[in-house]
């Protein structure tokens, strides 16, 4: 109905459709958390990596397993649980080996204030709470493919690999699987844009609960007694507010980069990164710099601040890069590719540049894995990369005008994303952000900036804040479009409406959040599209919004949830308040006072589950007794300038 997609038998192989609804958890039962052990030298003598035109994977040979603690600084943490093999298609029983990385909540530091000193706990809220007691984990790899291929994954817990156990997400990739001895065998047609995909095994699922019903609630757990929030057993007060494997395994396929994403390695104007410990690129006079395969790292107290020459940083297939990277070059073309890994891991959660690296939040000066002070007329391209284990935002650019820095951005891939005010990447005017991979746990997609374009999108969200995000501050948006989204995670604890939990919302104002008299008529927002989403498993509501500014043509069309959180949380309830301008003699707000036949809202082919959501159908509404499927709950105020059809 949304999406289509086409799968054809591979490599001779007889697979099995992989398709399936959301499916029950069932805790318990999975393997403990392991200790810190390094991998074994001899097995690194065993990998086999390919490297050719048609099919390229990587290794690291300091792998580390260890699911409790930080790594060693020249270590790369390596998944516990899954080890992957990849295939061409053409030639489907020649596998190669594919690293597996992981990542765990806090990095193994705990909650703490000052890096690299584990006993400096702290009482800052990072929005963790069960998930390192549960034994949560993330895991990913990353290949490039030219043709068909095939994935041979197998689990070390020994648990079933049956495709009857296996779910893909997103759901409508459709991908056919087929057990092969102890390994799952997943067939992943070519794809020019990629594809980037959770594979998830039914015995490894957790539902996330509620405390009790109602908002201001926290999650509780029966898997770990010495743990956070332990219960002996669940009862009925007690909601699932989410599904999600507890040791999460991502693949991310790739087709070999255009040259314009590869700099000339060979040239005397690239600067080659020694692998260890990172010094000396303030100094650097080239304007390439290039990790090549291997492992660099800053220190929790450190970051990559680059000289003004350098205009391009390339993190190759194999290097994995432990910092985060600041730009100084006035150049309007600035770069970010390769497939390597950015990570965050040393970092404490809100590191502040200017107070040590302690976790003491600032908007300007808690550090983001991706900064820079632009000129005016400024592209930045980020392509390939992956970035691992934010501590704050993820991205921020400062300057004179930003109003004429764009970004270009694709196949761009963010996981680890545990802490709270972990977000996805800027769009300033004029951006173009596609075929992107989010694990996020603050505001994935930005629309705070006119003339932009996100699509082919994949979410995991965890418990705050929206999908989309467009609040905070009063401005003038116009053409914006958000298209083909495919949120395949969320878990919300609880609806705030000055800060909604949404698909698409827009928070109160940042000075005067409780006010809602801060709004200003002579700011507009317009041509704002939503369309072609799909929402899987538990869903927050559609749409939260606090608006600040007039709003005309914003459409919502071919929207699938297929089911909103449970009404006592209130996260799956919309909602459309109705704001003033005191500034202008407390005029209210308008919506579709410039939009034909004076709609200002148009939610069009909407869906939850397998109903469509319409006026005719009488369920939109949010306090309907009996049958109140959409939960839309718009403002009286705005009656007649708004549908739902």
């Amino acid at each position: 109905m949304y999406f289509t997609s086409c799968t054809q038998a591979i490599g001779g192989l007889l697979l099995l459709s992989a398709t399936a609804p959301l499916v029950k958890g069932y805790p318990g039962g999975f393997s403990e958390r392991g200790q810190a052990t390094n991998r074994a030298t001899a097995d690194n003598a065993n990998i086999r990596t390919a490297d050719s035109a048609k099919l390229k994977t990587w290794w690291h040979s300091t792998g580390e397993i260890n699911t409790k603690t930080p790594v060693k600084p020249g270590n790369v943490r390596q998944s516990h649980m899954y080890s992957i093999q990849v295939a061409s298609a053409s030639a489907a029983t020649d596998f190669y080996d594919s690293f597996v990385y992981e990542s765990i909540p806090r990095n193994g530091n705990g909650n703490i204030c000052i890096p690299g000193k584990l006993d400096s706990v702290c009482n800052v809220d990072d929005q963790i709470s069960i998930e390192a007691d549960i034994g949560v984990d993330m895991a990913w790899t990353q290949y490039l493919s030219a043709s068909d291929s095939i994935v041979r994954i197998t689990r070390s817990d020994k648990g079933l690999v049956d495709p009857a156990n296996v779910v893909i997400r997103p759901t409508t990739l459709g991908f056919k699987l087929q057990k092969d001895g102890n390994a799952l065998l997943v067939a992943v047609p070519y794809n020019a844009n990629g594809y980037r995909f959770s594979v998830e095994f039914r015995d490894n699922l957790w539902e996330y609960r509620n405390a009790q019903g109602g908002i201001d609630s926290h999650y509780v757990q029966n898997k770990n007694p010495k743990g956070l929030n332990y219960v002996s057993s669940y009862d009925n007060s007690m909601p699932v507010v989410g599904v999600e494997p507890l040791n999460a395994l991502m693949v991310f396929v790739s087709p070999f980069p255009n040259k314009k994403y590869v700099p000339d390695i060979a040239s005397s104007d690239t600067y080659h990164v020694t692998p260890g410990l990172i010094t000396g690129l303030g100094d650097v006079t080239k304007s390439v710099v290039y990790f090549g395969p291997g492992v660099y790292w800053c220190t929790g107290s450190a970051h990559i601040i680059l000289s003004k020459s350098v205009t391009w940083v390339y993190i190759a297939p194999g290097a994995y890069v432990k910092g985060a990277i600041q730009y100084e070059s006035q150049s309007l073309d600035l770069r970010a590719t390769g497939f390597g890994v950015l990570s965050g891991e040393q970092y404490v959660y809100q590191a502040n540049t200017a107070q040590g690296y302690e976790n003491v939040k600032s908007d300007g000066t808690s550090l983001k894995m991706w900064r820079g002070q632009a000129a005016r007329g400024t592209q930045w391209t980020i392509h390939g990369l992956t970035t691992n284990a934010p501590p704050f935002n993820s991205m921020d650019f400062y300057g004179d005008d930003l109003g004429s820095f764009t970004v270009q951005a694709s196949d761009y891939k963010q996981v680890g994303a545990f802490f709270g005010q972990t977000d996805g990447i800027q769009m300033y005017p004029g951006s173009h952000v596609r075929d992107v991979f989010y694990h996020v746990g603050d505001d994935a997609i930005k629309t705070y900036y006119s003339n932009v374009l996100c699509e082919r999108m994949t979410v995991w969200k965890t418990n705050n804040a929206p999908i989309v995000q467009f609040g905070w501050y009063q401005r003038d948006v116009n053409n914006v479009t958000v298209d083909a989204v495919e949120v395949i995670h969320t878990r919300y604890i609880s609806q705030a409406v000055l800060w909604p939990r949404a698909l698409v919302a827009s928070a109160a104002s940042y000075i005067d959040q409780q006010s809602t008299s801060v709004a200003d008529i002579t700011k507009h927002l317009s041509n704002y599209k939503i369309s072609n989403w799909r929402c899987e498993g538990i869903c927050p509501a559609l749409l939260g919004i606090n608006p600040l500014q007039n709003i005309d043509t914003m459409t919502f069309s071919n929207i699938w949830i297929e089911k909103l959180s449970p009404e006592t949380t209130q996260v799956g309830t919309s909602t459309f308040r109705a704001f003033t301008d005191s500034s202008h003699g407390n005029q209210a707000i308008a919506l579709g006072n410039n939009s034909p036949n004076n709609l200002g809202l148009i939610i069009e082919n909407f869906y939850v589950g397998n109903e469509h959501i319409t006026f005719q159908a009488d369920n939109w509404e949010s306090n309907k007794a009996g049958h109140s499927v959409g939960r839309l709950n718009i403002d009286g105020s705005y009656w007649g300038r708004w549908t739902v059809r």
